[in-house]
Formats: structure tokens, sequence, C-alpha cells
């Protein structure tokens, strides 16, 4: 289940001349045949919607929330009884959500008797952490989905597979070989990451902590290996020792706290002016750093500022192909540094020919990584796969 305003809330096609529901307002699809199979579930809540002023944004946890507590034949269909839920969520941001999602769901069920906060707590406990982010055929999230099946696939930091989404069906693809009999594991999160974040990350989200491989390596070992900091104190350049009774990083050899007296983004600074064409073997051993140069790159694709971002998302790629070459992430990020070489103003024939090559392999490597984590017939890797050709075609020309 899914709600978006600017995709078919039935076949999930993007769309700028979406038709709204006459009644409620509030849902959109592409084509009548999209209103009519989309009235099945809808008709459930339409009524509950007309509550709600259509200028109005309802987030997907209030309207599954209300749809499920209105309805126990949808509720018997996504076996939601079967959900596991946490009695006692000690998680403040989900305390703090909740009266928030109380004030909605009841609003939308005004006068009906499933207006009960006594269930809309208990149906809210179990979606809280039940729902998976859904994704469109660019990795964009357009949405929440709820798939029972699925919520029983365990969460691991160091999973064997991936979930994806190819319109209305959810794939779960292998990205390592799984020996018989080994439990199937995705991850919940957006990895990679080092052991604090994600540790408060899905505490914070799912209210859970973690004891995949990963995570009971790092508290024996008490080192995080996905971090490369530089103490303060000493001057010594290791991988920090994790202190999980105060959720801090120590340097090994003098003890100082080094999550407190240095930030991330004093590291960035500080590699990044060291970089050149490559990224250096420090930087390269912080996942963390690794991430932030993404955002970064990110932020300057939405900035238009080419050139920097094509510079910047070259010193992110050395670390993703070491840490995160198997997600679907790291492919599609790949690909956009290919565009960003064909966005490039060229002085000349030679330079324009240097890039376009250089774009057929930021191609190639992207559908290298996407055949890892998706099928070949995936919008994200089809689309890729068409800019490499074009790309190719581009220098067979030119020969």
């Amino acid at each position: 289940l899914y709600y978006s305003k600017t995709f078919c809330n039935h076949c999930l096609t993007e769309s700028p001349s979406l038709k709204r529901c006459s009644k409620c307002k509030h849902m959109r699809y592409c084509s009548e045949n999209c209103q009519r199979e989309g009235w099945k579930i809808h008709r459930l809540e339409c009524g509950g919607m007309c509550h709600v002023p259509s200028s109005s944004h309802i987030p997907s946890l209030i309207r599954l929330c209300a749809l499920f507590l209105s309805s126990t034949e949808l509720k018997n269909e996504f076996s939601v009884s079967s959900l596991m839920k946490h009695e006692n969520i000690e998680n403040d941001r989900i305390q703090e959500y909740y009266p928030f999602v109380l004030k909605g769901v009841t609003e939308m069920l005004k006068g009906s008797s499933a207006a009960d906060p006594v269930e809309i707590y208990a149906m809210y406990n179990k979606l809280v952490v039940n729902l998976f982010t859904l994704e469109d055929g660019q990795l964009r999230t357009i949405g929440s989905a709820l798939i029972p099946e699925i919520s029983k696939i365990n969460h691991s930091c160091e999973p064997n597979c991936v979930l994806s989404f190819k319109g209305r069906t959810a794939y779960i693809t292998a990205i390592r070989e799984i020996p018989k009999g080994t439990e199937i594991t995705i991850s919940y999160i957006p990895l990679p990451k080092s052991f604090l974040t994600r540790k408060e990350h899905l505490h914070r989200q799912y209210n859970f902590t973690c004891y995949c491989c990963l995570c009971s390596k790092q508290r024996e070992e008490k080192v995080d290996h996905m971090l490369m900091r530089e103490c303060p104190v000493c001057n010594t350049h290791s991988h920090p020792r994790i202190d999980l009774e105060n959720d801090d990083l120590s340097c090994p050899s003098c003890g100082s706290s080094l999550l407190k007296s240095l930030k991330v983004n004093d590291l960035v600074l500080k590699n990044i002016a060291n970089f050149d064409s490559a990224i250096s073997t420090r930087a390269q051993q912080d996942v963390e750093i690794i991430n932030h140069l993404v955002e970064d790159t990110e932020n300057l694709i939405l900035e238009k500022h080419w050139e920097p971002a094509l510079r910047t998302g070259l010193k992110a790629t050395v670390g993703l192909m070491d840490w995160a070459q198997l997600y679907p992430s790291t492919g599609l990020f790949i690909a956009k540094l290919g565009k960003l070489y064909l966005e490039q103003e060229y002085s000349d024939r030679t330079v324009y020919i240097d890039n376009v090559n250089r774009a057929v392999q930021m191609f190639d490597i992207s559908l290298k990584c996407l055949s890892l984590s998706l099928s070949k017939n995936h919008e994200l890797f089809l689309e890729v796969e068409r800019l490499y050709r074009f790309t190719q075609e581009i220098l067979r020309n030119q020969e």
C-alpha cells in the first residue's frame, strides 16, 4: 500500500497529469482502469479521507492504520495479526510520533467504533516497525509498503539479499552465495554505515539492537574497522575502539574520545584537501567519509555544479567499490557520474571524446554493480544499459 501525489496510486506509474478521486480528492490515478482496480481497496478508506482537507497530505502510516482498523477483511488479507510488534516501546522518536498518528487516524475514523485509542496504539506498534520504504525504478522514495511475507525476513548489517521494487511487485535478490540452510537476510537501513551509526539508526527507526554476524564481531573485538580516525591528542591514525557503555569511539593508543572531539565533517575537510585523482588510503578506510562525499556529490548535482560534483563523486567511487558495490544505490550513483561526463563543456574534440570514453567506463561499472543486485529487466538496469549503448554509438560514429 502506498501514497504519492506524483505516482499513480495503483500501478505506480509516474505521470504529470494524474486524475484525482472525485470524492475524497486525495488518491490519484493515471487511467480509469487503474481507478477501477484501485477502488477495491480505496472504497474502504475514501469516506475517511473525505474528513481530511484535500490540500493536506496523509502520511502512509496514518492511512494504513485507519485502513486496517476499519476493515477486518483487509486486515486478514494482509495477515496483520501475524506481524511482530513491540509491546513496550522505549524509543523516544517512535513515542513522540504517536500523538500525531493518533490525531490523524482519529480524524479519518471520525464517528466509527474503530477509533479506539487502544486499538490505534496496537496497530501503530505493528506498522511502525514493519513498513518498508517503497522505491520507484530510479530508487526514489515514493511511499511505504506493507509486505507481511518480507517482514518475516530478518535484518543483517551484512545481508545476503536486497529488496527492490518493480511497480507493484517486490523482489528479493541474492547478492552473495547463500549456502543451503543459511538464513536469508536483508538490511532494513541504507548501507554501508559505521557500527554506532547502524546501532542508533536501527534503534530509532525499528526499536531493536542488532546482533548479526558483523555487529557481533565488532562488539567482540570492540573495534570499528569501517572507520579510520586521527586522535587529536596523540595524532595516531587508527581504527577506533568502540565504547559500548558510552556509545563513543576512543583512540586505541591513548584512550581519548574520538566521537565527541572530532566530527566527521572536520575529517572530510582535512582529507579532501589531500585528494587528487585518487582517494587517500586513510579516507578510503572510513565509510562515514565516503558517505559524506556521496551526500556532497548529490547536493552539487542538485545545484547543477557539474564539475565539482564529478570531482567529488569520483573520490567517493573508490571507497564505494570497496564498501558497497553489492548495493543498487552504488550502481545508481556511478551511473550519475557517467551522465556528468556528458554534461561537461568541451573546448575541443579530443576532450569531448575523452569524456565520452570515461562515461562509457562509468556506465560499464554501474551495470556490473547493478547486475549483482537487480534483475536485468529492472527499470534502472535498462536505463543504464541504454546510456551505455548510446555512448558506445557516439564513439563509433567518431571513428
